[in-house]
């Protein structure tokens, strides 16, 4: 059999193709069925797997750190010999900019899907707002689409091809307050009055609600529900909100932009409250990178445990000089699912495809080391393993810190330094 050719199509800046975004093509583009989508021909020239990622805009370093997860996960896959059932078949990758823009998002998709190059499978696109939109697109065309976006909604709509990879964002918002309650408890505290803000978008709200709903039932009084735009500039009237509403403890569901903002408004305004992060920006570089130490005692529920990513890990670490972020981990996981598909299922069909990965359970690589080390799906799309975890900066490094079952480390109290 003819190997597959390896291969990313260079575009100075992201060093792969960026796909044009064709707004027109929003407007009556009829799609094939899958199976005239399968390119039988039994030597194709490459496997093309689409990835589509807010690499401008609010969500941009978000979008920049899942790329290259999935680009590491493409390298180490091709340098392990590619898809071996297949001849050795190697990955090529393909990305568009989905700017942080849902409709853009949603062009993008139809672009990619309307060129004779055709992916077999997609990943993306890690704001749910824009994973929303282009799951549609997705699903209409019968292409794989492998998410790490948190979204509840995602999986309730009796889609075929979709796939979510974390837990969804009502048990993250569960897991947010339960988890900070019990280190609390742990520690001699108790949560009675909470402020919740959040970025007010599909993944805020979604996450936001569950939070509320579950200190409610827990007892505890929510003195501030607040959202805002995820594009705030400005977080000081916020944080004047929290101080006022006499809080013993913050929570907040934000991407890096406006995590920062909030952080550096919450450390100006002389606040010592406890805060417990909701993914997003809390668990980046980024953070780090700008906040400095301060970052040290914050909490954040997350999708998998930084303490145990492992090789690729290390690997990331080495190749681009920071720790790998959860969006970077949870990507490359998606990419060596289709990995796993392909090699146990060989197909250019993605119909097959997603049959193999709705039946399959997947431990290779970045998978692996999901929470349970597996990814399985079930009918709608849910990995059934998925379960959300805390971790907390300590010495400038974030650590597993809760429940005591899926980590290593533990917590530090008081949260606030």
């Amino acid at each position: 059999m003819t190997r597959i050719r390896f291969g990313t199509r260079k575009t100075p800046g992201h060093g792969v193709k960026i796909a044009a975004a064709g707004v027109a093509a929003l407007m009556g583009l009829a799609y094939p069925a899958a199976n005239s989508l399968a390119a039988d021909a039994k030597n194709p020239e490459s496997i093309t797997i689409g990835t589509i990622l807010p690499l401008t805009g609010a969500t941009a370093q978000n979008g920049e750190n899942s790329l290259r997860g999935i680009q590491l996960a493409v390298e180490e896959i091709n340098a392990a010999g590619g898809i071996k059932s297949m001849g050795g078949a190697k990955l090529t990758l393909t990305v568009a900019d989905a700017t942080s823009n849902p409709a853009k998002a949603a062009s993008a998709a139809i672009n990619f899907l309307s060129k004779d190059d055709k992916p077999l499978a997609m990943v993306g696109a890690y704001a749910s707002g824009l994973t929303e939109t282009i799951a549609r697109v997705t699903e209409r065309a019968g292409i794989p689409l492998l998410s790490t976006s948190f979204a509840d909604t995602l999986t309730q709509q009796g889609y075929k091809f979709f796939f979510q990879l974390p837990a969804a964002a009502s048990k993250m918002g569960t897991a947010q307050f339960r988890y900070a309650a019990e280190v609390s408890k742990a520690n001699g505290h108790s949560l009675e009055k909470v402020a919740i803000v959040y970025a007010n978008n599909a993944y805020g709200a979604s996450q936001a609600e569950s939070l509320k709903k579950q200190a409610e039932a827990s007892g505890t009084q929510v003195v501030l529900f607040e959202g805002y735009s995820p594009e705030i500039t400005d977080a000081n009237p916020i944080v004047a909100k929290i101080k006022a509403s006499g809080a013993d403890s913050t929570f907040s569901i934000a991407y890096v932009t406006d995590g920062v903002l909030l952080m550096r408004a919450l450390k100006s305004s002389g606040s010592t409250l406890p805060m417990f992060g909701g993914t997003g920006g809390y668990v980046t570089p980024d953070f780090l990178k700008v906040l400095g130490p301060s970052v040290n005692g914050v909490f954040s529920v997350t999708t998998s445990n930084p303490d145990g990513y492992g090789a690729i890990g290390e690997a990331y670490q080495k190749k681009f000089g920071q720790f790998m972020p959860q969006e970077a981990h949870d990507n490359a996981a998606a990419v060596y699912v289709i990995a796993q598909a392909l090699e146990e299922h060989p197909t250019t069909d993605p119909a097959a495809l997603a049959q193999t990965i709705h039946k399959g359970k997947f431990t290779r690589g970045a998978a692996g080391s999901m929470p349970g080390g597996v990814v399985e799906f079930n009918e709608a799309g849910v990995n059934i393993h998925a379960a959300p975890l805390m971790v907390q900066w300590q010495d400038s490094k974030l650590v597993g810190v809760w429940p005591k079952d899926l980590v290593k480390g533990k917590p530090e109290w008081p949260a606030a330094k």
